[in-house]
């Protein structure tokens, strides 16, 4: 992906007051959470000697069924575990982990009021995105947010959709190879403190299509991992993407139908295809391909496939009945997110054919 700068940028005053009231609050989060990373080192020197064995990493197109997928094998808690949405956000640290596990347990011994309100607070908030992508803060989610505190993580584009530098993490490989090594460092550590915290036997299983342009590197730094890609139409998504992004971006006063945007995401996309394609070829045995259109038809095949490849031991009872209410839920789903290539002025050619054109300025 070739970066162009923005013609002209397009931000809303709403948005700059939202952005100066909420960043002051993230950094100062962000930074505690950096000082508990540090405080670690000292109260847990173990650390340094924990094994991260096999990882297994779903990567691939965005809105292709990396979510599906991840879940539906998450649900092999003898096997895999994956980082929660509460431990990214509030305990990436292990000191942090703990502090929040022993509230929740005093919380429980006290009826669980603290708990409760959490819920009805997210069940609020939340809720709202469930037609996009419906989590809770219990639900495995994409560690690349444990990279937050390192800046190493694409949601920043939210904030910041015009930097380079925000462009510059969405393309991993074009990063200095010193930086590279730098956030790999830091996701490792990451992975090392959920790892002592749930179990060093378990295997991680971490979903992030952020990370599709860091496989070559993510290869390199864990020699024993394997990878899933997904991959689906770039018709269904482009428009997909650009649509369930809208409203974060509209938080901070800019729009994903903004024609800069538009191009600079479809040629992200498309080179995530690109890749992918590359990785089938290239990591062999250590990869397995899952179209979008195989998975919605059939998930339990495409999950045997994955079990099979990578000789993963078959589910306990448990397990097993978790995974079975889970498929039900995947084949009954249907999704009430709409979109369309039409209202980002696109057409099916603008990124069937490996380019995108920038929409006209109406």
């Amino acid at each position: 992906m070739v970066w162009t700068s923005p013609e002209r940028k397009k931000i809303r005053v709403a948005g700059v007051i939202t952005k100066s009231l909420l960043l002051p609050v993230i950094v100062m989060i962000l930074l505690i959470h950096r000082m508990a990373l540090m405080l670690d080192v000292i109260l847990f020197p173990h650390l340094k000697n924990v094994e991260i064995n096999k990882p297994l990493f779903i990567v691939g197109l965005p809105r292709s069924g990396t979510t599906t997928v991840h879940r539906l094998m998450a649900s092999h808690s003898e096997q895999f575990t994956s980082m929660p949405l509460w431990e990214l956000l509030f305990a990436p640290a292990l000191c942090q982990k703990y502090l929040c596990w022993a509230g929740y347990k005093i919380d429980a011994a006290l009826g669980g009021p603290i708990w409760k309100l959490l819920s009805l607070l997210q069940d609020h908030l939340i809720s709202s995105f469930d037609d996009i992508h419906p989590t809770r803060l219990t639900d495995p989610e994409e560690d690349y947010l444990g990279l937050l505190p390192f800046d190493g993580c694409f949601l920043r584009f939210l904030m910041f959709p015009y930097a380079k530098s925000t462009w510059a993490i969405g393309n991993f490989s074009s990063l200095p190879s010193a930086k590279r090594q730098r956030l790999l460092t830091a996701y490792r550590s990451i992975v090392k403190r959920h790892l002592a915290f749930r179990g060093e036997e378990l295997r991680l299983l971490s979903k992030n299509p952020s990370f599709t342009t860091w496989v070559r590197d993510l290869a390199d730094e864990f020699p024993d991992a394997d990878f899933i890609g997904t991959h689906r139409d770039l018709a269904s998504v482009v428009p997909s993407q650009l649509s369930s992004i809208n409203g974060g971006l509209q938080l901070f006063g800019h729009t994903s139908k903004d024609p800069w945007i538009i191009r600079q995401f479809s040629g992200l996309l498309i080179d995530y295809k690109e890749r992918l394609t590359a990785y089938q070829n290239g990591l062999n045995t250590r990869y397995v391909d899952v179209d979008f259109d195989v998975l919605i038809r059939s998930p339990e095949s495409v999950i045997g496939e994955i079990y099979k490849k990578f000789h993963i031991p078959p589910r306990n009872e448990n397990d097993s009945v978790v995974f079975d209410w889970l498929l039900m839920a995947a084949r009954s789903y249907k999704s009430k997110h709409a979109y369309s290539l039409y209202e980002f002025g696109l057409q099916s050619d603008d990124v069937g054919r490996g380019s995108t054109t920038l929409p006209s300025k109406g």
